[in-house]
């Protein structure tokens, strides 16, 4: 891994023993060269969700490669630029922000054909925006290879852009300009407000919403942003690291026989069908709140292993109803919330567990400093 002594050539050799490797493993596998045209994978190979991305998995050494990559290209950008050029770039973050969130609202990315372009005249037209908006905002954006000027006056989409296109990433894009961006500026009001509170409504994005109630609370009452929350959460799930192929390969699910999982919080239900087409005579309960479990219901109906999922109503702040289940699992749950409601949630499943019972947590734990790399570990944090 790179470090802050290493010289602006030592860093150019890693790029480019590491960019070998990559370039070797893609000739290799007989895997075409990465690419930002529109057309391109939005994957790097072996990294999308294993029914889109047909490419083998990556090997350790390949990620590393990655990895590796990443980490020199961000030092050596930030040694030729220099401490206080460099400081531009986060100091200028929230105008990406600001510009992704008026693509979200607008629509941009669907105003623009996947082959060929329009010109920026007619695409403020076609989503009832600005010409002159419009195109200072694209032309930011272009800047760091969201979209292209195809021509003087026209816009054509990248392999950035076209990603836009996909529903669950554009619940991506929607949930973080109009959900956490708003509350983010707010984190010195609330600070201050709410000195070393870990209550779930005393959050800088209470404050950017001004609203009492929790996040999730307040997207009972908010349907379409409840929407697309789950759509966010698909997207995720479907990403390398977030994959829930992970989850299925790490416990012994067959091992449990007839036994019963209670995925507690689980959405639609994502993990539990992956496991069942693993453990065939697993039997599944999907916990979470009534409007969830409304729509899941019906989105589920037709899905294979139906007969062996059930969808139950239930608040993992109150206490659990279903007693000594083999497992209750517990995925990206407890991240959300401070150590008193995450110690709330498990203090209200162990009553209900029988000698037997076990629960599975599945979460990301934060390492020492200086353990991950620092792309993996800002992705982290």
């Amino acid at each position: 891994m790179s470090n802050h002594n290493d010289s602006i050539l030592e860093l150019a050799q890693q790029i480019q023993t590491n960019t070998n490797t990559i370039s070797e493993y893609l000739q290799q596998n007989s895997l075409p060269p990465l690419s930002l045209a529109a057309d391109a994978s939005p994957f790097f190979p072996g990294t999308g969700p294993t029914n889109v991305d047909k490419c083998p998995r990556l090997t350790e050494d390949i990620l590393n490669a990655r990895t590796q990559v990443r980490e020199a290209c961000a030092t050596l950008l930030q040694l030729v630029s220099g401490p206080a050029d460099a400081n531009w770039d986060f100091l200028g973050g929230h105008y990406m922000s600001a510009c992704m969130q008026y693509i979200y609202h607008y629509r941009l990315a669907e105003g623009v054909p996947v082959t060929g372009d329009i010109s920026y005249k007619d695409l403020a037209t076609k989503t009832g925006t600005l010409e002159g908006q419009c195109s200072r905002v694209l032309r930011f954006t272009m800047t760091k290879n969201m979209f292209r000027e195809s021509r003087a006056g026209y816009v054509a989409h990248t392999a950035l852009s076209v990603t836009l296109l996909q529903p669950d990433f554009l619940d991506i894009l929607g949930y973080v300009t109009e959900e956490s961006f708003i509350g983010a500026p707010r984190l010195v009001e609330a600070t201050e407000k709410y000195p070393g509170s870990q209550d779930k409504n005393t959050t800088p994005w209470n404050l950017g919403h001004n609203t009492d109630l929790p996040m999730f609370e307040y997207f009972e009452g908010h349907p379409a942003r409840l929407q697309r929350f789950m759509g966010a959460m698909r997207s995720l799930a479907s990403g390398e690291s977030y994959n829930i192929g992970h989850l299925v390969d790490a416990f012994s699910w067959n091992s449990l026989g007839d036994g019963l999982v209670v995925d507690v919080g689980g959405s639609f239900g994502h993990c539990c069908f992956e496991i069942a087409a693993v453990a065939p005579e697993l039997r599944f309960i999907v916990q979470d709140l009534e409007k969830v479990v409304t729509q899941a219901r019906q989105e589920r109906a037709n899905d294979r292993h139906i007969d062996r999922v059930d969808f139950q109503t239930h608040n993992f702040f109150t206490p659990q109803p279903v007693k000594n289940a083999d497992v209750y699992l517990l995925r990206f749950i407890c991240h959300d919330y401070s150590d008193k409601y995450a110690a709330q949630i498990l203090s209200n499943i162990t009553p209900a567990m029988g000698p037997n019972s076990r629960i599975v947590i599945v979460d990301a734990i934060m390492p020492e400093v200086g353990v991950l790399s620092k792309f993996d570990e800002n992705r982290t944090r």
